[in-house]
């Protein structure tokens, strides 16, 4: 049953809980309280357990020790989406539920089938009361990850959840979909509702939360109000020191570099970057930076021949591999589906990039003891935290695998680097240092084309930025011509409207 207090509803009261997984202590003793009405935030370092603790509120895992009373139905909307690529939106929201939208009773026909103009109408009052809105007809396999997203919450509303778990909701959404989905979280809120807002963005956390809770090494550290001036304090109580900067790198002024070299990525002529320089580029997500960079990658062909050159070289006709050798390093946008072998150890993820003779003798046997030695000084370099090297990937939190990534890709014989968000689910102290390893890259003759969704990240990095839309590339605008309120304008006016949405649902 839901506690009764004289205050507001607890949905969810969590005390003392633990949990280990084989060796590894993911939470060791970590508290949270959820009310009704209120947005909590949850915030931590890479590893703090966060996401751990979710599953454990979610029930999709028990606590070894400790006492959790859930109240309320609860829905849990992951860092990685549980979107299936051949169901259309509305079957990725429906399917699953065995209560439609809290009423009950699924809507079905007389003879037992599935109801689906039923579903739809729901579906669409759904939408049309919280504003998240998609296009209901598409295979999810079509539309980019953050309209997934935005079905993932669905399909938890959809369910009847009165406490809504969000783990790093607002990674893919530009500036006016961020402002949206917070409008919705208070819309949901001021309802009864409570939230959990799990997010590395500090910002975020003491504009729109009503209080933060900050675990450290599986702890519970801190719980107090969000106010403003507590960001220092937040910081601090995340890292265990005095030297956390407690805000966001992302928003701090680039530094002057040196003028850059010569081009050492150009495609078709429409595109170019640098030595030394970083290229940003900005647009609503699905307007076609997945299929830029796979075309840039290899990944994808395009129909008509496009001119692509590495350091003067057209690499056009040549494979991903040969790409690869001519110094093309790439992170995809979800580096868990895409860009490591999550069974695979950390050491095998590492040494998958890196030269044969590097880690390999004269007959091809893999030198065991060397790839280790690779692996520590990579994991260590990038602050990485694991038991061993040894390692299953898939047991590494979002942020860390990510990490692994970025020091992995921007490693011997690198280039050209094709960063997609390469700071997701990444803590503030870990894009402090993939920031500085951006820079200290480009610093040493190399360069960037950085595709994020994050504009502060996006002024903060770019030497030029172009804007994308619907696949056509704008022209570049230089760092100075820029503004956080321009770029806002012009990401403003792109991607789908409520209407176009709309116009796209199922008939």
């Amino acid at each position: 049953m839901t506690a009764h207090t004289a205050g507001p509803p607890v949905h969810v009261r969590a005390i003392g809980l633990a949990k280990s997984f084989g060796p590894v202590r993911a939470l060791r003793r970590a508290d949270l309280t959820v009310t009704a009405g209120r947005i909590s935030a949850l915030v931590g370092e890479n590893g703090a357990g966060k996401s751990t603790l979710m599953q454990l509120i979610s029930g999709d895992l028990g606590p070894d020790a400790g006492a959790l009373e859930v109240g309320v139905r609860v829905g849990l909307v992951r860092q990685q989406l549980s979107t299936v690529d051949e169901l259309s939106l509305l079957e990725n929201i429906v399917f699953g539920a065995e209560d439609a939208a809290g009423t009950g009773a699924w809507p079905r026909r007389l003879l037992g089938g599935i109801s689906w103009s039923a579903h739809k109408e729901s579906v669409r009052d759904l939408m049309a009361r919280t504003g998240i809105v998609v296009p209901l007809a598409k295979p999810a396999a079509e539309v980019p990850v953050g309209v997934r997203q935005r079905v993932d919450i669905l399909s938890a509303l959809y369910r009847g959840a009165r406490c809504l778990l969000l783990d790093e909701p607002t990674t893919y959404l530009t500036p006016r979909e961020v402002d949206n989905l917070f409008e919705v979280m208070r819309d949901l809120a001021a309802g009864g509702m409570s939230v959990v807002f799990i997010s590395h963005r500090l910002r975020e956390v003491v504009q729109h939360c009503d209080e933060v809770n900050v675990l450290r090494r599986g702890e519970s550290v801190l719980h107090l109000p969000v106010a403003p001036f507590e960001l220092g304090r937040i910081g601090r109580a995340m890292t265990g020191g005095d030297d956390a900067a407690g805000g966001e790198v992302a928003g701090a002024v680039r530094p002057a570099g040196a003028p850059p070299g010569a081009p050492v990525l150009d495609v078709g002529g429409r595109l170019s970057v640098r030595a030394g320089e970083i290229v940003g580029i900005a647009g609503v997500s699905g307007n076609g930076q997945n299929e830029l960079l796979d075309t840039i990658a290899g990944l994808e062909r395009t129909a008509a021949h496009l001119p692509l050159t590495i350091d003067g070289r057209d690499v056009s006709t040549w494979s991903t591999r040969a790409r690869r050798a001519a110094g093309l390093r790439f992170i995809p946008e979800s580096v868990k589906e895409a860009g490591s072998a999550p069974t695979a150890s950390i050491t095998d993820n590492v040494i998958s990039a890196v030269p044969p003779p590097t880690v390999r003798g004269r007959l091809g046997l893999l030198r065991r003891a060397r790839a280790d030695r690779l692996a520590r000084s990579l994991v260590e370099r990038a602050r990485v935290v694991a038991s061993s090297t040894r390692q299953p990937a898939s047991e590494l939190s979002g942020g860390n695998l990510q990490r692994v990534a970025v020091a992995r890709e921007l490693g011997d014989g690198a280039r050209i680097l094709l960063a997609h968000e390469p700071t997701r689910g990444v803590d503030f102290a870990g894009v402090a240092l993939i920031h500085a390893q951006l820079r200290e890259f480009t610093g040493r003759g190399g360069a960037v084309l950085l595709v994020t969704s994050d504009v502060d990240e996006l002024l903060a990095l770019s030497d030029r930025v172009h804007v994308i839309d619907r696949g056509r590339l704008g022209p570049g605008y230089e760092r100075d011509q820029l503004t956080l309120g321009r770029l806002g304008e012009l990401l403003g006016g792109l991607g789908h409207d409520v209407a176009a949405a709309r116009h796209e649902e199922v008939s």
